[in-house]
């Protein structure tokens, strides 16, 4: 047979480009069909139209890169439709399939795709662990045949489909990684070093929602629970979930979506081993549910759920996609930073890939996760994510063993990073792997700590240890489980409470009254509000500490309605915040310590709170004079953001005085603040807008 038609009848002269794949005899029983454009660009035509739709944020990340550092940016470089269809797709089928092509010529119809491990020194299955030129055993070659739907649907597996020997076609093949999993009809996940006994693949067959009765409080059959527990460990154990590639794959595969979710054709398959070399099929739904139960079934079992990362910022609503938000490109990074690869700039195109970027890498090989955490986060501002200058850690970085400005996050590897919305932050001037040059708003003025003295007015409010109130959530288990995050006892929250409360006192009721506005905004509705938690209501036992902390807020005269306040803290707000106040989830926000600065003087003072510290150890070794000279600064393009991260920046001036140079020590959150830009604009005496450098 010809490797380029199965047609053996005269030579036909067309102008039309072939639509027909190229074939190939692939060992003894499947051929190999190298794809045509045409039938690349039906196949792949959803997934290269979303590729052209970010042509023009992709295209901006790279301008920006260019402006802040040329040297970054001609490590990437970008991808188009153009690019995917010419780099060479291939399918096998088996030889009894061929005849299939008969009438419709050899055009493929659609295909699935593999998603497995590679074998390794910590996983070799033995002389039974490939079959014919497949990297796997015979028995899940057969169960990966029986998947086809029809006979013109292929198989796509990376070693059989992509030449090993041919460097340039594994290049760009990498740069099309996302656009084969995106597309195909179905992923079939092979969990190879799984093996489950009899009862394990009866307890399958047993909760398979598609053949059970719907029901919302089923739960395991009390023999069952230690059947569970065992299938549990063996899949959790899985080396596949731990490797970066395979991440991606189902990423990219949106298992999240409608069309994957609910039909069992677009529905991922995993086929694990069964005795006597036989195999198990399980589909993505039915092991969702199954894992995801561990949790509140089995007492030991860990709270992350293996493939939860793949979850990370689809929450985003289309109308938010269409308005210019897009998911969290560090949340992305956090989720394939620790997976395994064997090449590290892997990971950089990974995170690429599943955050949608027509970017492809071209630079050299990476030495470290480090270098991709710096990629990663220019990147991100590039696209106009703040979230890189809210990040700090207790311990600086080193980048190639010099300091940096770049920090990571004291919780790492979080994929719960909010998304944000593409802009270009024009604030920022220039990146270099040693420092930042940006413009900041200074508060000038002095932070304090609330003192051991400021403490009694708390005391009228709650004579007593302030009561913890445990978030009320719609399911049992999960209330003990999040209590169980908080090892912290009420003696011990209580004295950083008690700082808190005494600040909003000490600033008064225009302070407290903004300060509320913001919590209820930026925290309380988008954090505390949700998921399995009932909404946050007044702690019924606080009706008399709020009356008492209204007292301490307002004069009699207003409380008692004979004169107006322009301040709306009414009882009941005043009992809600005391409840969010002794709720366990507030301690990131109240910290240990409480600083107030008084930006605004009198007649008119107004105040902000500096809380939740987190410094490196340039801040905890520096001497008193070095500590009288560090600064509050908030970079400007975190002016307008959620109070949530850590936006002020604590800053030691460094080299030569006069010189606009700062060293970054700590940040920290910046709570019940005004309009700081218009006070900066106002020309006021301690806020000041400056372009600086921050190094490390």
């Amino acid at each position: 047979m010809s490797e380029t038609s199965r047609n053996d009848g005269p030579h036909v002269t067309c102008d039309l480009p072939c639509r027909e794949a190229t074939h190939h005899p692939l060992g003894p029983s499947m051929f190999q069909l190298t794809l045509s454009s045409a039938n690349k660009d039906e196949i792949f035509s959803e997934a290269l139209s979303d590729l052209d739709k970010s042509h023009q944020q992709t295209s901006t990340i790279l301008q920006n890169l260019q402006k802040w550092n040329p040297a970054t940016a001609a490590l990437f470089t970008l991808r188009s439709p153009s690019t995917i269809l010419s780099t060479p797709f291939r399918l096998v089928y088996p030889n009894e399939h061929l005849c299939a092509f008969d009438e419709a010529g050899l055009y493929a119809r659609q295909f699935l795709a593999i998603s497995y491990c590679w074998h390794s020194p910590d996983f070799q299955p033995g002389d039974s662990g490939c079959h014919d030129v497949w990297p796997v055993k015979k028995s899940i070659v057969d169960a990966i045949w029986t998947e086809k739907p029809h006979p013109r649907v292929g198989i796509w597996m990376d070693q059989l489909c992509i030449d090993q020997s041919s460097s340039a076609d594994k290049r760009a093949s990498v740069a099309a990684m996302d656009i084969i999993y995106r597309s195909c009809l179905r992923l079939v996940i092979l969990l190879e070093d799984v093996l489950l006994d009899e009862q394990e693949i009866r307890l399958v067959q047993k909760y398979d929602i598609f053949t059970r009765s719907f029901d919302r409080t089923w739960n395991f059959e009390p023999d069952d629970v230690a059947v569970f527990a065992s299938f549990y460990d063996k899949v959790d154990g899985a080396r596949w979930w731990s490797r970066a590639w395979c991440f991606h794959e189902f990423s990219v595969h949106q298992p999240w979506t409608d069309k994957r979710q609910s039909d069992g054709r677009y529905n991922a398959t995993f086929i694990l081993c069964g005795p006597n070399d036989t195999t198990v099929k399980i589909k993505w739904v039915n092991l969702q549910l199954l894992m995801g139960s561990a949790a509140y079934v089995l007492p030991n079992a860990s709270g992350w759920v293996k493939g939860q990362a793949i979850f990370a910022g689809v929450g985003l609503k289309s109308q938010d996609q269409e308005r210019g938000w897009r998911s969290s490109i560090m949340a992305r990074h956090n989720g394939v930073s620790d997976m395994g690869s064997s090449l590290l700039e892997d990971r950089l195109s990974i995170m690429m890939n599943l955050c949608g970027l027509g970017l492809a890498y071209v630079g050299p090989g990476l030495g470290s996760t480090d270098e991709i955490f710096y990629l990663s986060t220019l990147l991100a501002l590039a696209a106009g994510e703040t979230a890189p200058l809210t990040l700090m850690h207790h311990q600086s970085m080193r980048l190639q063993g010099n300091p940096t400005w770049l920090s990571k996050h004291t919780v790492m590897n979080d994929i719960t990073i909010p998304g944000f919305k593409i802009q270009t932050l024009t604030g920022i001037h220039q990146i270099q792997p040693a420092q930042i040059e940006l413009d900041m708003l200074f508060l000038d003025a002095p932070w304090e700590s609330i003192k051991p003295q400021h403490l009694a007015p708390t005391y009228t409010i709650f004579p007593h240890t302030i009561p913890t109130t445990p978030p009320a959530t719609h399911i049992s288990a999960a209330a003990s489980r999040v209590m169980s995050i908080y090892s912290y006892s009420e003696t011990d929250l209580d004295l950083p409470r008690r700082r808190f409360l005494a600040g909003c006192i000490l600033s008064g009721a225009r302070f407290t009254t903004r300060l509320w506005t913001q919590i209820q905004n930026d925290i309380i509705s988008p954090n505390y509000n949700t998921g399995a938690f009932k909404n946050l209501s007044p702690n019924p036992t606080f009706t008399v500490p709020a009356t008492r902390f209204l007292t301490q807020l307002f004069p009699i005269s207003t409380l008692l309605g004979i004169s107006q306040s322009s301040h709306t803290f009414t009882p009941h707000d005043a009992a809600l915040f005391l409840t969010w106040l002794s709720d366990p989830r507030s301690m990131y926000y109240i910290g240990l310590h409480t600083f107030r600065t008084e930006y605004s003087p009198r007649p008119r003072p107004d105040f902000a709170f500096i809380n939740s510290m987190t410094c490196n150890q340039y801040f905890r070794t520096a001497n008193p004079e070095q500590q009288h000279q560090l600064r509050i600064a908030i970079p400007t393009h975190l002016l307008a953001s959620s109070c949530i991260p850590l936006r002020a920046w604590i800053l030691q001036p460094v080299g030569v005085p006069g010189v606009q140079r700062w060293r970054l020590v700590g940040k920290a959150l910046v709570l019940g603040e005004g309009d700081l830009e218009d006070e900066a604009r106002g020309k006021g005496e301690r806020v000041r807008v400056e372009r600086v450098v921050v190094c490390g």
